[in-house]
């Protein structure tokens, strides 16, 4: 039980992280490692090596998939660290998982996504940390329901696109893939490192930068990733309407869809 006085009660003082599990195989624990660790710094909380940190995730991986009868099915793991609060109360670890939100329907019919109505700050050093005080997303993503949408896209203080309320933005224009760069205010995230990885293997253009909602507006294909969802079609935004490709020849998406479940595999136990 969290102690009264841990930063992560009083403040949401902590960091997070959400892993997909495969049965009772994690997808590319390292990354998301590394992302807990360089938050856990900039938070100033102690962080074990990536041993022990793999040895008890792996522990609570097998209690978890046990106790909700998950073992053979794909499940998320959301792994939280406390702020704690000085010596007298050090962080605490705290597991839980759910099922993965996302359907077969989803992926063969995209999901619509709305326009948010306040700015991300991208000079915030919040944004690219996977803190617990998420609240600014929460009331982002009810703001997004509340307009029919599945997730909501942000656009930062300047008017360019930065990415969803839990999710990366990609989109494709003229056989060339785009997506916000990190100073734009987004989360470092790991399927979107993935995804340029996989389109860079490919040999497809890509290119981080600065993109208006006009820009937006005249792209071919949109998707988002996160860890859960991998790579998720957008099959509106704002209303207007996106195709949603179903044939790979056709489709720089499914293209890179393809390969990423083959780099997701490929990393099975090597890490």
């Amino acid at each position: 039980m969290l102690d009264k006085n841990d930063r992560l009660v009083l403040f949401g003082y902590g960091i997070f992280e959400t892993l997909k599990l495969n049965g009772l195989h994690i997808e590319v624990p390292r990354l998301h490692y590394r992302r807990m660790s360089k938050g856990a710094e900039q938070l100033g909380i102690p962080m074990p090596s990536y041993e022990v940190w793999r040895e008890a995730l792996e522990q609570n991986v097998q209690r978890e998939a046990s106790a909700a009868r998950r073992e053979g099915t794909a499940f998320a793991l959301r792994v939280t660290l406390s702020g704690g609060a000085g010596q007298e109360v050090p962080p605490q670890w705290l597991y839980h998982s759910r099922p993965i939100p996302y359907t077969e329907k989803d992926y063969q019919e995209g999901i619509p996504i709305a326009i948010l109505s306040c700015p991300r700050n991208e000079y915030s050093p919040l944004v690219q940390i996977k803190s617990t005080n998420t609240m600014e997303n929460i009331l982002a993503k009810q703001e997004a329901e509340e307009k029919g949408a599945r997730e909501g896209l942000w656009l930062n203080t300047k008017g360019y696109l930065v990415e969803g309320t839990l999710s990366n933005l990609f989109f494709v224009r003229n056989g060339i893939l785009y997506t916000p760069s990190l100073p734009c205010g987004c989360l470092p995230g790991t399927r979107r490192q993935i995804v340029l990885e996989c389109a860079q293997k490919l040999g497809i253009p890509w290119v981080e930068g600065e993109f208006s909602l006009a820009f937006l507006e005249d792209a071919e294909e949109v998707f988002l990733t996160n860890a859960l969802m991998g790579i998720l079609p957008v099959s509106r935004v704002d209303g207007r309407r996106i195709e949603v490709a179903d044939a790979a020849e056709r489709s720089l998406r499914l293209r890179i869809n393809e390969f990423y479940h083959n780099y997701i595999t490929s990393c099975a136990g090597s890490q």
